[in-house]
């Protein structure tokens, strides 16, 4: 049990240093994000201490993968592995507990902590074969793939554009819509196998804007329900919802191009860091979308002849 929490720490602290980053100051910075996303919440929603402990147990159980748990209860014994199972959603509840704590919400943070437990004994299976209709196509494969696997956070997103028009928060509404765009710029968090790009008969260019004018279509197709929703309460202030929707929509691009300025080396993190320095300054999209541009440009010519 002592090796996995090693190995998978130094894991971790080489992924850093393979950026070029300290892994001190990784978590330094991961640290007062999360604290600055947390008091943001709770400063700009109502009834922050029932939707809070909810999004720290929705994190909870999507958790990992049923393959990652597998892994580990091949090399490790059946209490072994409920120990690291326990640990794992332990661990990851304690930045939310901290911060409910510091909110002296100490009922809430103790019923985060015993669903953290509770969750860890739940086992995940693959039984259920239900192929979930999406909207979209053949062609965007991420969107399609994306989608099935992240739809609750879409209806959890429309359901909050509701709750914002009941309670009267416009703000909690312009939050679902910074959601949608966030899950989206997900779904191009992996690398294509090059097979997948190489079958378009197109120059780079063409490609990239193929990409980018899908990513702008199939985008703003997941977010027009909030709008609608929005619109319904809050018409006077619908410019606002859809100015951080063209915000949200560029947000979406950037990850279209960090997927191809950095293919095959696996840029999880890094679009993590960028996507956070862009969250807090959105003016830096104006600088890292034209340089992601061009150096996506320059790495699909070696890829599309």
């Amino acid at each position: 049990m002592k090796f996995y929490f090693l190995l998978q720490y130094r894991r971790l602290h080489r992924h850093i240093k393979d950026f070029g980053v300290s892994p001190i100051i990784a978590y330094l910075i991961i640290s007062i994000l999360f604290y600055w996303a947390s008091t943001s919440f709770y400063n700009k929603v109502m009834q922050p201490n029932y939707f809070y402990p909810a999004i720290a147990v929705l994190v909870l159980f999507f958790m990992g993968s049923r393959k990652h748990s597998m892994l580990i209860k091949q090399h490790f014994s059946t209490s072994d592995y409920r120990k690291i199972i326990c640990a794992n959603h332990v661990l990851l509840a304690i930045p939310f507990l901290l911060f409910m704590l510091y909110k002296s919400n100490y009922t809430e943070s103790l019923s985060v902590l015993i669903a953290a437990v509770v969750l860890s004994f739940i086992k995940k299976t693959n039984t259920f074969n239900f192929v979930l209709p999406t909207p979209f196509y053949t062609w965007p494969f991420e969107f399609a793939i994306g989608f099935r696997k992240t739809f609750w956070v879409f209806l959890l997103a429309y359901g909050l554009a509701i709750i914002a028009v009941y309670v009267n928060n416009f703000n909690l509404g312009i939050f679902s819509v910074i959601l949608s765009s966030l899950i989206c710029s997900g779904f191009y968090g992996t690398s294509d196998p090059l097979y997948y790009i190489w079958i378009h008969n197109m120059k780079p260019k063409e490609f990239l804007i193929y990409k980018m004018k899908i990513a702008v279509i199939y985008s703003f197709l997941l977010a027009l329900p909030i709008i609608l929703i929005l619109a319904v309460a809050f018409w006077n202030q619908l410019f606002i919802a859809m100015g951080f929707e063209i915000l949200g929509i560029i947000f979406v691009l950037l990850y279209v191009l960090l997927k191809y300025a950095f293919h095959g080396e696996g840029v999880i993190l890094l679009q993590g860091l960028v996507g956070v320095l862009c969250l807090l300054f959105p003016p830096a999209l104006l600088i890292v979308v034209p340089y992601f541009y061009t150096k996506a440009i320059r790495n699909l010519n070696t890829i599309l002849i």
